[in-house]
């Protein structure tokens, strides 16, 4: 089927002052103010399509606008990840012009120095009538093996591990996302129509810096989630009893295992034993039998493994994010003869995972040590308008008209609201336009409502809520 994918990626945020550390609450406050001054709210759509907020703990939240294609996805995930840091480049001008000088940095990464690990999580779109435990179940061994693909790597107690998320994940299938991390969240929470659509909640990735790596971790789960709707459809068929054949008897306890030492052995269902190499290597195969990615996926695909396969990581550093950051902190251990658990090094890994221009990936980037996927200028239009041909482009259509016109107005996911227009008396009606297709992007409904938001007088009720007369530029300046 076609479908949409999207991405939602939770920050880490460390303020500083003068005379210390920030709480978190208080620099989530001042990275958020312009959002506050412009939206009204820190929980915001935009402009571009996607959402902006604060999550629990004050982390920073920025989903993606509805995207088609996983290199859609990367384009919107880089556009979230330079809007946050223009966020914070303009809290810290702020503060200094007030005459409280605050430095904001923000953390593309999945745990703190506390223990707390925070997300990154995947929604890809599927079909009503797919049965979500039984595609979890085929789906799971696949997501317990991709960080060899994809994963982010840190160290853990002097030692190097492919995942941050592996230790953080508890569950295979469940509803909760805090106490109990599932590598899949069974909420039904569509996000669309509820007759037609489910929204697949995979919580089980790393997030990224390496481009490529975010790429892969999407269109390889994305060939795999389309062998598995294969298989739906032919419930006692060939490719069906191929998927089961990788089901593993423990896989809570093969995500450490496997982040620790890629060549683990682990056990399925059926008493077999291999590696996550070994289970990649099947996936892929199936994959490229049944024709389900693009001959560039495949080509990547394979070459990750085969790298691995001769035992040489350092083949892929270009594109495989732990590569490149296990690579790093070798060379820096050896040029400074430091031993494996020297706090530098954790401050290394640290620095890795800063957003800003110092930040060692974007350094690495910069030097073209690591492959970038995107280009500077569409990421730059990505921050402000939809860049795939989704709902996306509605909901964008209908806040951008919202805004120029200062209207009161809601908008979620499915729904866009205005609160200030005539109605048949003497008061404001409210009129909703319901979004069910996340795969639209031209209705006549967006645009009657468009245009009437620019064209109507505003009506409030006494008392109510009035949008002010101009707003702030964020996140255009």
């Amino acid at each position: 089927m076609q479908r949409v994918i999207g991405v939602e990626t939770e920050y880490g945020l460390l303020g500083r002052t003068r005379t210390g550390r920030m709480a978190s609450s208080e620099a989530a406050q001042w990275l958020f103010r312009p959002v506050e001054a412009h939206h009204r709210s820190s929980n915001a759509f935009l402009a571009n399509g996607g959402r902006l907020y604060l999550d629990v703990g004050a982390h920073p939240e920025y989903a993606t606008p509805e995207c088609r294609t996983p290199r859609e996805v990367v384009l919107s995930e880089r556009a979230g990840d330079d809007l946050l840091v223009s966020l914070a480049e303009r809290a810290s001008e702020e503060a200094a012009a007030a005459g409280t000088p605050v430095t904001l940095r923000l953390f593309k990464n999945n745990a703190d120095s506390f223990g707390n690990s925070y997300g990154c999580h995947e929604n890809y779109l599927v079909e009503r009538e797919l049965e979500p435990e039984s595609a979890a179940a085929l789906l799971t061994s696949f997501l317990v093996t991709r960080p060899l693909l994809c994963g982010s790597g840190c160290l853990r107690r002097g030692a190097f591990v492919i995942s941050q998320r592996a230790d953080h994940l508890h569950d295979s299938y469940s509803a909760l996302t805090t106490r109990a991390r599932p590598l899949v969240n069974s909420r039904d929470e569509p996000l669309a129509d509820p007759a037609r659509f489910r929204r697949l909640h995979v919580l089980a990735g790393d997030s990224n810096l390496s481009e490529y790596s975010s790429w892969l971790r999407l269109a390889s789960t994305e060939a795999v989630l389309s062998l598995i709707e294969r298989a739906a459809s032919e419930p006692r068929g060939q490719l069906r009893a191929d998927l089961e054949r990788w089901q593993l008897a423990d896989p809570v306890a093969a995500l450490p295992a496997v982040a620790r030492d890629p060549r683990a052995l682990l056990t399925t269902q059926s008493g077999g034993r291999m590696t996550a190499l070994d289970v990649q290597y099947a996936f892929a195969e199936l994959v490229a039998r049944h024709a389900v990615a693009d001959p560039t996926v495949m080509e990547t695909w394979l070459r990750v493994l085969d790298a691995l396969d001769a035992d040489d990581p350092d083949a892929v550093a270009d594109i495989v994010e732990w590569a490149a950051k296990r690579r790093l902190l070798a060379q820096f251990r050896q040029r400074h003869d430091l031993a494996v658990d020297d706090p530098r090094l954790a401050a290394v890994d640290l620095a890795f995972h800063d957003l800003s221009s110092n930040g060692l990936a974007r350094r690495l980037e910069a030097g073209g040590v690591l492959r970038r996927l995107t280009r500077p200028e569409e990421v730059r239009q990505a921050m402000s308008r939809p860049v795939s041909p989704t709902r996306a482009q509605l909901r964008s259509r209908l806040i951008v008209a919202a805004q120029q016109a200062t209207r009161d107005y809601s908008v979620d996911w499915m729904r866009f609201a205005v609160h200030d227009l005539p109605g048949g008396g003497a008061g404001p009606a409210d009129l909703t336009v319901t979004l069910g297709d996340p795969l639209a992007s031209v209705e006549a409904a967006v645009d009657e409502l468009a245009a009437r938001m620019l064209d109507s007088p505003r009506v409030r009720a006494t008392g109510g809520f009035r949008p002010p007369g101009s707003r702030p530029d964020w996140p255009s300046r």
